[in-house]
């Protein structure tokens, strides 16, 4: 870690850190304007700088929007008072830009150039030719939502609910199977059994007794889950199925439609982690950072409530994955999708991944079968640059990690 590095403050946040996550050097100077500079997003990279590294200083410069007069006086102040100092020109607006190209004819300065998306990078050093090459970077789904101002809560599935396990993997793709042999059923059974199992709590031990008059064809869902050994002690009768759940993760599957979607689409990237370098599952977004631990969990009770109301409703969001600092927000639908899963989708990915985000929504069924006005849906997909992978029950685990992996902003 050393020396001075100048940064042309930019509205994508990721545009700011290249240096820092590079080179972790002493001393950082942001120089931008007042309508960009904005104190929630200074904050925001001030909390993201503490956590990849806590040592170096970050100075702030505010510079007039529409006054080259200004904008040459402060990065001549700049170039004489840090004659070695590093000029990164990724962010930054037009006015500054030019100011640089006046003080760079009279000043030999070093400048630099790090593509957020590709790791590429440029040098331009006085008296050089230009070289380039590519950096390995990479930022966490944490750290990536803290640089966008927001906070991943407690109750993040990562965090709250799943532990993945080699046997917890191996599980999901086994309870995977059954569901794509089921297809549409899967959905059907899940939501009676999750009825039943309200109804008919179980007993200390977790052992549940259900009457098989409220569980119809649900029974048969239960005989297969048996039959992979995802439940316990599973005995039946004319009236009545009796059993454990092998644990509370197969609970959690078995007994919310969409989750064993969303577990296969974690658990198919988690398989190439030199693409996918972080990745969360249930993520659960503070998207001002600021809330208490009793406000996360009021705000968490609140959300699982809304949830419920329909069946569009996204889950805050349902899959993120990091490609170096890159993220992809992924929206999954096991059953179907209207026109608010892809606005949702695109607030989201908007505020927390900016223009090098990609954004897919992973769906179970053919989009014809499960979208009102499948054409238009597709095409409104394709117009917000939304990925649409579906038909996921007929697709092999390859041919779904190749789908992930061409994923594009």
């Amino acid at each position: 870690m050393g020396g001075t590095y100048v940064e042309f403050f930019s509205d994508e946040a990721l545009e700011n850190v290249m240096c820092l996550l590079e080179y972790k050097p002493d001393h950082i100077i942001y120089l931008g304007y007042k309508v960009t500079m904005v104190t929630r997003k200074m904050k925001s990279l001030k909390q993201f700088a503490g956590i990849v590294s806590p040592k170096t200083k970050l100075e702030f410069i505010e510079v007039q929007r529409d006054n080259l007069d200004s904008c040459i006086k402060s990065l001549s102040e700049i170039a004489d008072k840090y004659p070695d100092a590093f000029y990164e020109l990724t962010g930054g607006g037009e006015m500054l830009l030019i100011a640089f190209g006046f003080i760079s004819a009279t000043k030999n300065l070093k400048t630099l150039r790090i593509d957020p998306y590709t790791g590429l990078e440029v040098n331009m050093l006085p008296g050089h030719s230009p070289s380039q090459h590519r950096d390995k970077m990479k930022i966490s789904v944490k750290e990536n939502i803290i640089l966008h101002g927001g906070l991943l809560t407690r109750q993040t599935g990562s965090y709250s609910t799943w532990s993945f396990t080699t046997e917890f993997k191996e599980d999901i793709r086994i309870i995977w199977d059954i569901a794509r042999r089921l297809e549409h059923k899967w959905n059907r059974y899940c939501s009676i059994i999750e009825d039943v199992v309200k109804a008919n709590p179980c007993d200390e031990t977790g052992y549940y007794v259900l009457p098989k008059s409220s569980l119809g064809e649900a029974v048969a869902l239960l005989g297969k889950l048996n039959g992979q050994g995802m439940l316990r002690d599973f005995t039946q009768d004319n009236k009545r199925v009796r059993f454990r759940f092998k644990n509370s993760s197969i609970k959690h599957i078995v007994t919310k439609t969409g989750n064993i979607l969303e577990l296969h689409v974690y658990e198919v990237a988690s398989r190439a982690p030199e693409i996918f370098t972080d990745q969360i599952i249930g993520a659960m977004i503070d998207w001002n950072g600021d809330k208490t631990e009793t406000e996360k969990a009021d705000f968490a009770s609140a959300y699982e409530k809304y949830m419920h109301s329909s069946y569009d409703t996204i889950n805050e969001i349902d899959v993120v994955l990091m490609r170096s600092t890159a993220p992809i927000f992924i929206s999954c639908k096991s059953g179907k999708a209207g026109s608010n899963a892809l606005h949702e989708l695109e607030t989201v990915t908007r505020r927390f991944g900016g223009k090098y985000a990609s954004k897919a929504l992973a769906m179970a069924l053919p989009l014809e079968s499960s979208a009102n006005g499948s054409s238009f849906f597709r095409e409104r997909a394709k117009e917000m640059h939304i990925w649409v992978i579906d038909n996921i029950y007929h697709l092999t685990d390859e041919e779904l990690l190749n789908k992930l992996i061409k994923l594009q902003p």
